[in-house]
């Protein structure tokens, strides 16, 4: 089940201080409807009873999909060092057949929650997506700054991210071929996962940077 607490929060924009519902733990499976106020920016939406102003909170949030076997927890920056990885081994690490995933941003939490459900493995995404940045930053002679998993068609045969390039942020999406994907499962099989054996762990640009870095340092090296 999804679990929730009060807290007393300060509006940014007046300094009023409001008494807000803060969620521990959303369960789509038991509450789906959650899910959709998750992705869509509603469940984290701050609104100030005393001068309308509107804010997104950030605060550590546990989304656990029951039906696709899957966890991830939100952990912003600030409170990382609250929840270390011990607390979070000790209440989930024996937990079998469950994929599990920290993410330290909201629109990571959601590029996650579209990959699980999609049956697709994240390693791989972030691979491909790493790949794919380089192509873009190619074609466009611009910096990406950002992007996120944002298409998957067995039947066009294709998969995409639309990334975010140059100072402005312009959107950009690239896709590619399915095969893309399923070659670039050797690079991510052959980087551990975890150093540490951690069950709750980042996968993201810098550990996809690493996988490839080191898959091409072995091929050249036979």
């Amino acid at each position: 089940m999804s679990s929730m607490t009060t807290k007393k929060v300060t509006c940014p924009k007046c300094g009023a201080e409001s008494e807000i519902k803060v969620y521990k733990t959303v369960n789509p499976t038991t509450d789906p409807a959650y899910r959709e106020q998750l992705l869509n920016g509603e469940l984290l939406k701050f609104t100030c009873d005393k001068c309308g102003g509107v804010a997104q909170l950030r605060y550590p949030l546990l989304y656990n999909d029951m039906k696709n076997n899957f966890m991830v927890y939100y952990i912003p920056e600030i409170d990382r060092e609250t929840l270390t990885d011990e607390v979070l081994e000790r209440e989930y690490g024996d937990l079998e057949g469950i994929t599990r995933r920290l993410v330290p941003g909201y629109n990571e939490l959601k590029e996650k929650i579209h990959i699980f459900e999609a049956n697709l493995d994240d390693k791989v995404i972030e691979v491909v997506k790493a790949a794919l940045k380089d192509v873009v930053e190619k074609r466009t002679g611009e910096e990406v700054t950002g992007g996120y998993f944002s298409k998957y068609s067995v039947a066009e045969d294709r998969i995409g991210f639309t990334f975010f390039v140059g100072d402005e942020g312009e959107q950009f999406v690239q896709t590619t071929r399915l095969e893309i994907y399923n070659k670039s499962a050797a690079v991510a099989a052959a980087e551990p996962a975890d150093p540490a054996d951690r069950q709750f762990f980042l996968i993201d640009r810098t550990w996809a940077r690493s996988a490839l870095y080191k898959y091409k340092k072995s091929k050249a090296a036979m």
